[in-house]
């Protein structure tokens, strides 16, 4: 009983910061909306990693992303099926899973910096890709622990806030040093993994949690302030990374050493113009090193043009507003919180993706979410989708249960009999 009236007491405190009004219709075309944008956007992954690698690679890429597209339908299933509150009361366990492997990760790739490439041999499972040591290799199969890391910290954060009396959430202890502490300990293992690209990616959007759960402003400045030091930090000592900013800044006079592929890209661009070359029709995409991957953007702009972008730019805004959609009529704070990490998360990577084959920012190492080659980015996004569509269900029963209050109709749970009152009928109560 007082735990029934410390959640209505929550729940009361929440929705006068989140009233969280709507119908169960626009709650439900946003769930078909995320849904028809994430197929969308598969299918053109699948289509574009064929053309990028079929005249090199034949159907190898293209039959590995259906592979990876149906492991991630069977997690996105499971996401959405399986018991919401489940997934919250182990979310600590889900930072430990992805704790351990970018812990032995980053051991591995300190020792082969300090002891040399030879050393990840005492790495069982450890792999070193173009120097950095970043995925686990088991048999022909690759896993990107960082990119499940993602889903941890978005599960993690939404349930630490969700769950955390308002008053706790604006001291420093349980609302900043806590979580933030938790999270910081996985970032910091991805920051040392040298995937730069992801932290950014993985700091905007615990920033962006804090901030939503209500936590002091002058903490998240604090938060804003110390990353930009570290971040600046980290960059300026790395003369890897300087060397490319640099050719970032003038990829005419490196565009044969480090901005080949970003001055590649933007020729792939400049070809495609406002219509493109038709598809699979490009050629400037064979000069491309790996475009399956991470430039898998650059070879939709030259076979579909500047609509083909304009049209994938629409599809993640579509699917991104979609969530925050579901997320106003959330009833819970937990599941709001999850809904806008989940579109904050989406969102980012994909602007920061697309800037990165523009020529914007700087080359980094991200993928276009659901286009690009690879299986952990798209079953780690496509289970959190899946998550998103558990919190669809939860409040459109919730919603469900309010309509039927206002509409003066007793909802009855499946398989109950319901039996009136004798002394009701049709006009009422005979007694009034």
């Amino acid at each position: 009983m007082a735990q029934g009236m410390a959640s209505c007491k929550q729940q009361e405190l929440w929705s006068l910061r989140h009233p969280g009004a709507g119908s169960s219709l626009s709650m439900q075309y946003a769930g078909i909306g995320v849904i028809v944008s994430m197929a969308f956007l598969i299918c053109v992954g699948i289509a574009m990693i064929s053309s990028a690698t079929i005249s090199d690679s034949g159907t190898h890429f293209f039959k590995m992303q259906l592979v990876w597209a149906g492991a991630g339908t069977a997690l996105c299933l499971a996401g959405a099926f399986m018991p919401l509150d489940w997934f919250y009361r182990h979310s600590h366990w889900g930072m430990v899973a992805v704790f351990i492997p970018l812990l032995y990760l980053t051991i591995a790739a300190v020792s082969v910096k300090f002891a040399g490439s030879g050393t990840i041999r005492f790495f069982p499972c450890a792999a070193a890709i173009k120097g950095a040591v970043r995925w686990l290799r088991f048999g022909p199969i690759q896993v990107q622990p960082s990119e499940f890391a993602k889903v941890a910290l978005v599960l993690f954060l939404a349930a630490y806030y969700g769950h955390l009396p308002r008053e706790r959430i604006k001291g420093f202890g349980a609302g900043i040093a806590v979580p933030v502490g938790a999270a910081g300990a996985v970032l910091g293992l991805v920051v040392l993994g040298k995937d730069l690209s992801t932290s950014v990616v993985i700091g905007v959007m615990i920033l962006a949690i804090i901030f939503l759960a209500g936590v002091r402003f002058r903490y998240v400045l604090i938060f804003i302030l110390v990353g930009a030091i570290l971040g600046s930090a980290f960059i300026l000592s790395s003369p890897m990374r300087m060397k490319r900013i640099t050719a970032w800044r003038y990829p005419a006079e490196a565009r044969e050493g480090e901005s080949y592929q970003l001055f590649r890209s933007q020729i792939c661009l400049g070809v495609g113009s406002v219509t493109g070359t038709g598809y699979s029709k490009g050629y400037m995409k064979t000069y491309l090193p790996e475009p399956h991957t991470d430039f898998i953007v650059a070879v939709i702009g030259e076979e579909f043009g500047f609509v083909g972008m304009m049209v994938l730019l629409l599809a993640y805004f579509l699917m991104c507003g979609c969530i925050v959609a579901i997320a106003g009529q959330c009833r819970r704070r937990e599941d709001l919180l999850l809904c806008y990490g989940v579109a904050i998360l989406i969102l980012v990577q994909a602007l920061v993706n697309v800037s990165v084959v523009s020529g914007w920012i700087p080359p980094t190492g991200i993928t276009a979410p659901f286009l690009s080659y690879g299986g952990s980015s798209l079953i780690s996004l496509m289970f959190l989708v899946g998550l998103v569509m558990n919190v669809l269900q939860r409040n459109l029963h919730d919603i469900w249960q309010e309509e039927c209050s206002q509409s003066h109709v007793i909802p009855i749970a499946h398989g109950t009999n319901y039996n009136p009152p004798k002394n009701l009928s049709n006009g009422g109560d005979k007694n009034e």
